[in-house]
Formats: C-alpha cells, structure tokens, sequence
C-alpha cells in the first residue's frame, strides 16, 4: 500500500517535471548554431510536451484516493493480535512469578482431542458445504458426444471418492477421540492380519482398476478413438496459435487441407501454405475471428503453433490438446448442441461457446480467446460459401490486357 503510495508520488513528480523538461526543449529552437537542428528540436519538444499533458491527463483520471478504511482494517488486525501475544504473555509471567497455573487441572489430552475433532470436523463440514455452494459454477450441460461421458466418468469418480473421504476422516475421528491418552492407555496391537489386508487391497482396487480402464477409453476419443458412423458428416480443420491470436483454415471444395511449410510464412501467406499443391489453393481462411462446427458432425481439429507453446481448451466440449511449435496434433469432437440450443437452456440470449488458450503465452495470454459457433449443416455450408480461398492469384493489370487485346488485333 505505502509502495503504490510512493509510486503515485513519484509519477506525480515526473508529470510535473517533464511540461517544464518540454518547454525548455522547445525554447532552444533560437539557437542558430542548431540550423535546421533548432527546428526539430523545437518539433521533438513540442510532442513530447502534448505527450506529457496527456500522461498527467490520464494519471489524473486513474490516481485513486488514499484507501483509509483499508488502513484502519490493517491496524485493527495488528492490533489484535498483539492483544492476543500480550495475553499468552501475562498468563505465562503469572505463572512464573506466582507459580499459580490456571490451567494445572485441565486434562490437557481432553482438550486436544476435542480441539482437534472441532477442527477436523469444521473442515470436512466447510469441504461439504463448499461442494454444494460452488455447483452452480461448475460448467454447464457438455456440448460433445465425447463431454458427456468425461461428465459421467467424473460423476463416478465423485460418488467414490466423496464417501470414502468421509468415511476415513470420520474413522480418524474416532480414533481420536476412543485413544487420547487419559481414556485408553494403549491399542491393541496386532503383528499382521491376512485376511483383512488382502480384503481391504481387493476392496480398494477394484474401484480404482475400474475407473483407470474407464478412463484410458474414455479419454482417448477426443484423439484418435473416434470414427465416422454411417452417414455422419465429417469435418477437417486447423487451428494455428501464435502470439496472441487463433487462426482457422477450412478446406475448400475439395475437403481437405494442403500442404504448408514454415519457411513460407511471410507476408499475406501468415500461415506458410504451399500454393503449389492444388489442395491448398483453395484453402478458406475466413477474417472473422470465430470458429464455425457443424452440429453432429464429426469435426477433426489439426493444431499447431508458430511460436510458443499455446493449448487449445474447449470448455463446454470438454477438449483441450497443446500445440506445440514444429508438431502438429490433432484432437476430434462431436458437437451436439447447437449455439441457439444452449442459450436456450442456460435462458442467456448472449451466451457463446469459446476457444481459450490454457497455457500462459506470454503478456497478452488474455487476448488467446475465440468465439466459437455451432451451428446446422445447412448453416455451416451457407457461411463457408461466403468466404474466401487463402490463395489470390495475381491479377494482370489493365494496360497489360490492354496490350494484349492489340496484338490479337
């Protein structure tokens, strides 16, 4: 807090100054020896002096007044606990000086043992509450064929997970409380017991050995473990990250992607397509910045990246996959909720599906964000014919054809 302070102070200094730095700058325009360097100096003065009434325009605007109220909340807390220190202080000079010790007939284990079981029983309470009062925050309905049994797979998880969380913390408890020393001197000890470990091994690994096979297949569709069923449609895009923005290539009317090449990046070709392969040339690389999927269709997503290390993260369809430069990924979904479908459920007329970025790229991560469309298959054809093919050819100018035209003449 002093820090900022400090630092409002300081700039407030620094936009004082430098109209006065500017005007001098612009006074030396009379000094003849400068010759045409008097001129621009005087030029260089003056924008830097419009420059600096804007920056005390805006540190006016942003400067905020002194936070009182946090202040006295930070003394009012220091306070108290040098109250608290000063207690524990006094009771232990009593203590030493008088040799009275208010607290010799307490049964110190009692007092342990149900500070502890307070505590333990307050977090698992707050864990419970926690989960119920934070639901509504969790994603909404999944939007893919895939996402609904990540859902389902994670609701499995929980309904094990969660009994058995409280389960042993109230075994814990209770071993606490029948053991504190004072109730039971010491427990029963027993060397080992067979039957009891290779049925609490059985017990336990079959829910686990369940959930890891339920898992490999599971999360393996969004990569390789889907296919076309008969008469589903099927989709082929990229997806190219680069600081800080997402690009999306379609194919054209061919339906697939050509061939690119990193060293043919450079001027309008942002994406290093080879125009040579008759699959590229009609590539769409449309300037909207949104992705459109067909609802039901199998969309294949290619991935890769011109820079840092970005990762693709689809949200409400429960994908993600990295892309990393010089590799190119791939990550497959199926979209089963349309845009208008979703806003209809979730009653958010401005709802969007989004493309974020799930790996911190640099300064401007914030900017990694893509509006994402799902839409029917009508609708998707009707917007791919609107766009246009990556690859122009040059166009012969006029006076050229004008040329031409007279010597077929």
């Amino acid at each position: 807090m002093w820090g900022r302070a400090l630092g409002a102070t300081a700039s407030q200094s620094r936009m004082k100054l430098l109209p006065y730095l500017c005007g001098y700058m612009e006074r030396m325009r009379w000094l003849s020896v400068l010759g045409l360097g008097g001129t621009v100096w005087a030029q260089i003065g003056a924008a830097a002096k419009a420059r600096a009434t804007e920056l005390a325009l805006e540190a006016a605007e942003k400067s905020a007044a002194f936070d009182w109220t946090g202040l006295l909340w930070k003394l009012v807390w220091i306070e108290t606990l040098l109250i608290v220190f000063l207690a524990f202080r006094l009771i232990q000079l009593v203590v030493q000086y008088t040799g009275y010790d208010p607290f010799a007939r307490w049964d110190r284990d009692k007092v342990n043992m149900r500070l502890w079981m307070a505590v333990g029983l307050g977090g698992l309470f707050l864990a419970l509450w926690s989960t119920f009062k934070y639901a509504p925050l969790y994603l909404p309905e999944a939007a893919s064929r895939h996402g609904v049994l990540i859902d389902g797979l994670r609701n499995g998880i929980i309904s094990f997970t969660y009994p058995a969380f409280i389960l042993v913390h109230l075994m814990l408890f209770y071993m606490i409380w029948r053991y504190y020393n004072g109730r039971v001197r010491a427990a029963v000890y027993q060397e080992t017991h067979h039957k009891l470990e290779w049925a609490s091994l059985i017990a336990i690994s079959i829910p686990v050995v369940a959930i890891a096979i339920a898992g490999i297949y599971i999360w393996s569709l969004p990569v390789h473990g889907q296919k076309p069923e008969a008469g589903q449609k099927t989709v082929e895009i990229e997806v190219v990250a680069e600081q800080f923005q997402w690009r999306v290539r379609y194919p054209g009317a061919d339906g697939k992607l050509g061939r690119y090449h990193y060293t043919l990046i450079g001027g309008e070709n942002v994406l290093g397509l080879d125009f040579t392969d008759p699959k590229a040339q009609d590539d769409l690389l449309p300037a909207a910045k949104e992705i459109h999927l067909p609802v039901n269709a199998l969309v294949t997503i290619h991935v890769r990246s011109k820079d840092v290390l970005h990762s693709l993260f689809l949200p409400h369809f429960r994908t993600h996959i990295y892309a990393v430069p010089g590799q190119k990924n791939q990550v497959m979904l199926v979209p089963t909720i349309t845009t208008k479908e979703m806003r209809r459920k979730l009653g958010k007329p401005d709802f969007d599906y989004e493309l974020a970025c799930n790996q911190l790229c640099g300064g401007a991560h914030y900017n990694m964000r893509m509006k994402v469309v799902v839409e029917s298959w009508e609708e998707y054809q009707a917007w791919l014919a609107q766009q246009k093919p990556a690859y122009q050819p040059a166009q012969p100018s006029t006076l050229t054809q004008a040329r031409l035209s007279n010597l077929n003449l």
